[in-house]
């Protein structure tokens, strides 16, 4: 029997409800077309890592849009329709975020740490559940119709102001006051106390995009934020989108730029090929380690080994991504958003990849590489990203101590 269920907690809350110690209520979302198997993401290796002891810990594991049974995943042909679908119009992002929020609804008691993790359209996913919370708090369990409600409240595009009209903007968002008269009535004040994102990409947005959404890159009830990033990554469907803290709070924010394409750092290939994905995992872990998630030490020391024996690797083979199916998808227009001016506008890559630009746009920050990415340089002649910056504008970032107990 397999150690994890889609769609569901694990293990059963109700052996807890006898102890009122504060528990962690860990939630994990998977990337499009992800799905429990053998060929694990990182959040499955995440949620496989965690303790099993309900009175510590209540998980919740949601594969990612447009997965397929066993049965129908023959051909890779088959899944990229869904893909293209949740990527391209946000097909499946309600039903993600409703699922983890009725299951933060039904088991969360004061005191208790919310620990988020995503993937891809998954952490991108986490981040719309982190703003429902801050939006219009956590809603009683007994009231989940009010769900549907909350989800317009928050995704609803009001008529732009008339001081943006005057500055040349149309900024256009929901009616933060009623929101607010709504978390007042409705809402538990509850805070993330950890939010762990692999690679988050943006829902390219003809439905939804990232900044639509208030408080999904920018979140004052998020205690830790981690995200794992791709460097080599160059496909239009795959823009990063990053984390924004806000200048004067002191945010604990920490953004890592990992070598590999998307599911290099994410996970997603078969154990042989995974070595370069447990990096970014290694790294997550001993980040969720430093913020107090209790995992098991066994279970963990399994996890940060792929099934093949082999360890974390950066200088292992970064594979191709730029298949045909994605080489056609290249030709399609992109709505995105224009943070600079504040709208969104058309986009058209015209069959030409596009390397991420690893400095933010408007922030004097130092770009945060991890370690790894130094030992590929130093080990790999042919590895020079086109988009790395010269190491003496970077930090380079190592793997969290309290990882020496579980490797």
């Amino acid at each position: 029997m397999d150690d994890l269920s889609p769609d569901s907690a694990l293990p059963p809350a109700g052996s807890a409800q006898d102890n009122d110690a504060p528990r962690q209520l860990v939630v994990c979302i998977d990337g499009t077309s992800n799905r429990f198997g053998d060929q694990p993401t990182n959040v499955v290796r995440l949620y496989r890592s965690l303790s099993r002891d309900p009175r510590r810990v209540l998980a919740y594991y949601d594969q990612g849009v447009g997965t397929f049974g066993l049965k129908e995943t023959l051909f890779e042909w088959q899944k990229f329709p869904s893909r293209i679908a949740g990527l391209a119009f946000g097909w499946g992002l309600k039903r993600n975020v409703e699922g983890a929020y009725r299951f933060l609804a039904e088991h969360y008691r004061p005191g208790d740490q919310i620990f988020l993790f995503g993937f891809s359209r998954g952490a991108y996913a986490v981040r719309v559940l982190a703003a429902m919370l801050r939006a219009v708090g956590l809603i009683d369990a007994h009231q989940p119709h009010l769900f549907d409600y909350a989800w317009t409240l928050l995704t609803t595009r009001m008529p732009p102001r008339d001081e943006d009209k005057r500055a040349g903007t149309r900024r256009r968002g929901p009616d933060f006051g009623l929101l607010g008269r709504f978390r007042k009535v409705f809402g538990r004040q509850v805070k993330v106390h950890f939010l762990g994102l692999f690679d988050t990409v943006t829902s390219v947005g003809w439905v939804y995009d990232p900044l639509t959404v208030p408080y999904s890159s920018n979140n004052e009830m998020v205690d830790v934020v981690r995200q794992a990033l791709a460097i080599d990554e160059c496909r239009c469907f795959f823009r990063q989108n990053l984390w924004f803290g806000e200048k004067d709070r002191k945010s604990d924010v920490l953004q890592v730029w990992f070598p590999g394409m998307h599911s290099d750092v994410g996970g997603g290939y078969a154990p042989k090929d995974s070595r370069l994905a447990l990096v970014a995992f290694t790294w997550m872990l001993g980040e969720a380690l430093e913020a107090g998630l209790h995992v098991d030490p066994a279970r963990s020391r399994d996890q940060l080994r792929a099934r093949s024996k082999q360890g974390p690797d950066p200088t292992a083979p970064i594979l191709p991504v730029m298949t045909r199916p994605w080489r056609l998808a290249e030709w399609l227009p992109l709505l995105v958003w224009d943070r600079r001016s504040g709208n969104r506008a058309w986009r058209w890559s015209r069959g030409r990849p596009r390397s991420r630009p690893l400095e933010p746009v408007g922030q004097e920050t130092r770009v945060e590489l991890h370690r790894s990415v130094q030992r590929r340089l130093d080990e790999c002649p042919d590895y020079r990203p086109c988009n790395l910056p010269a190491l003496e504008r970077c930090d380079l970032i190592d793997d969290s101590p309290l990882l020496d107990g579980y490797r």
